[in-house]
């Protein structure tokens, strides 16, 4: 059985995913927020399973921060796209300013599109979606319907474009999540769940939303 659990981190109420094959007894961490590391814990007790691995969806501080305490704690590999690593290896909280301290991270894996992303019995393909950075990813899973999609796509939104962000990238990566058929489930980097068909109503015009807005 396929467990998610959403776990909102401090300091912005970034979700980190615990993602569990509860039969299997493995995990994996889905992005890497500060803060979740005890209701983490409970979970993993909770369910008796091995946290494998720590993936990034890209790799903007919100995501990283507790990614090194996360891996102290529970020895799963950190994974981020080959595009982010330098964010990882050299974090910023560029522009902003913030009186919290940012931990360098060499990854365990760098991934690249289309490879698999595994825990116990289910395989998450990799999807590149460059636009919010150029290593932004999302992960997928079609038997079952699911997608973890980041900063990339919200429910109702988009990842913000200035931050470094590339709104022509965002259009076709955008384009390209509206292109899935199915009752996809959708877990995004901030806010609710939704469900992708409900996306598409707006996705539809994604180009025309952009070009508004840059």
């Amino acid at each position: 059985m396929l467990k998610i659990e959403a776990i909102p981190g401090a300091p912005i109420e970034t979700n980190c995913y615990f993602v569990a094959d509860t039969t299997m007894r493995e995990a994996i961490l889905i992005d890497a927020p500060w803060q979740v590391i005890e209701e983490i814990r409970k979970l993993k007790d909770e369910f008796n399973v091995n946290i494998k691995s720590i993936v990034l969806t890209h790799g903007h501080w919100d995501h990283i921060m507790g990614a090194s305490e996360l891996k102290e704690a529970f020895s799963g590999n950190v994974c981020i796209h080959e595009n982010d690593v330098d964010l990882l290896r050299n974090p910023t909280f560029a522009p902003f300013s913030f009186n919290f301290k940012l931990i360098p991270l060499e990854p365990d894996r760098i991934l690249r599109n289309n490879e698999t992303i595994t825990v116990g019995r289910y395989a998450f393909t990799v999807i590149s979606t460059p636009g919010h950075t150029s290593g932004c990813i999302c992960l997928y899973n079609e038997d079952d319907g699911i997608m973890f999609t980041g900063d990339t796509l919200f429910s109702g939104s988009y990842g913000r474009l200035d931050l470094g962000g590339d709104p022509a990238q965002m259009v076709v990566s955008l384009e390209y999540l509206a292109s899935f058929d199915g009752n996809i489930a959708v877990y995004p980097g901030h806010g609710p769940d939704t469900i992708l068909s409900r996306e598409k109503v707006w996705l539809k015009n994604i180009n025309e939303i952009i070009e508004d807005v840059f």
